[in-house]
């Protein structure tokens, strides 16, 4: 039996650029040393893909009844498990469907399933259109929250990772004007304790130090620009560092992230999204990963959105898709070699 991890591969929303970088991903021969991926997606969508790019690679669709793991080995093809049937129309590239939300929502729940199952090893996901699927009747904002009840999670963060930084913001998708009233001492010092263990589990970092960004500009001035720094995340942080967690902070965000990218921190914690987002991009535009934070199971992410103005086109990149596969089958890895000692 092979020892290399299956890695079941969501296919996103069918009208972004998650069928492209899927594909595009797989000629990396790296993929095939490294993982048994399975795509979770659309045959039909799949093949239509093909057949606007060049050089892609061969694509197998599993039937019921007949056996997985042969597909999986095989030494030149991917195996496709095709839960949906789309119409050429339903999945257009850049026009977003309430189809399409039905479908992407299916290709996550079969990988959940997967996962929690042990079937495979871990997941790795195309991004999805937020819009379709809360269109379709799912309403979540995203991938984190919709695998946290699929895997009764109480709590998940997401992780941004690149060369150079790790980010872990507090809220996720939620309107900015939201998040002064999100933040609470409990939900800032539970991002804290689930970063320094997936520092530890994940990346082998036996004393993590971790940067906490403040909200308001110059870390509030001492109440001058807004007292969340002084009620609420100093708080957390003093609370987090009595149990052992090496954390720092809070530090004024415009200044931080210079450090944190120099190698001071092994993670900033931040408040919100865009606050982490906008300096790990600017570092990582191509290549950035996400891992979720708290599932009982790997799961990895590109660190963009569906690309709408250039879905169809052949222009998306899929050097973060290509990542977050490799990514999710080094964990995956860890994990196999922990069971067998």
């Amino acid at each position: 039996m092979s020892s290399k991890p299956i890695i079941a591969v969501t296919m996103g929303d069918p009208a972004g650029i998650g069928p492209e970088i899927i594909l595009k991903a797989l000629t990396d021969p790296a993929i095939k040393k490294a993982a048994r991926p399975l795509i979770l997606g659309d045959w039909n969508v799949l093949q239509r893909t093909r057949s606007r790019l060049k050089k892609l690679p061969e694509l197998i669709c599993w039937q019921p009844g007949q056996r997985l793991l042969p597909m999986l080995d095989h030494p030149h093809a991917f195996a496709v498990c095709s839960l949906s049937a789309l119409s050429a129309k339903e999945s257009r590239p850049a026009n977003a469907s309430k189809a399409g939300g039905h479908g992407a929502f299916s290709y996550i729940r079969v990988a959940a399933k997967l996962a929690l199952s042990k079937v495979a090893d871990g997941i790795a996901t195309a991004p999805i259109s937020k819009h379709s699927l809360i269109e379709a009747g799912y309403n979540y904002p995203g991938h984190t929250e919709l695998l946290a009840e699929l895997s009764r999670t109480a709590e998940c963060r997401m992780m941004l990772i690149g060369a150079k930084l790790r980010v872990v913001p507090v809220t996720g998708h939620i309107a900015l004007a939201k998040v002064p009233r999100s933040l609470t001492r409990d939900n800032i010092q539970t991002t804290l304790e689930l970063t320094e263990r997936s520092l530890k589990q994940f990346f082998a970092i036996a004393r993590p130090r971790i940067a906490v960004a403040a909200l308001n500009p110059h870390g509030g001035e001492q109440g001058i620009f807004g007292d969340e720094e002084i009620e609420i995340i100093t708080p957390a942080v003093k609370a987090a560092r009595k149990k052992g967690v090496g954390v720092f902070g809070p530090f004024p965000a415009d200044s931080l992230f210079h450090h944190a990218a120099r190698g001071d921190y092994d993670a900033v914690v931040c408040m919100y999204h865009d606050q982490g987002l906008i300096p790990l991009k600017l570092h990582h535009f191509y290549g950035g990963v996400a891992l979720t934070l708290g599932p009982p199971f790997i799961r990895t992410s590109v660190d963009h959105g569906t690309a709408y103005d250039i879905a169809g086109k052949g222009q998306a990149d899929e050097t973060s898709m290509k990542e977050a596969i490799l990514l999710a089958a080094r964990l995956a890895r860890q994990n196999m070699r922990r069971r067998r000692k």
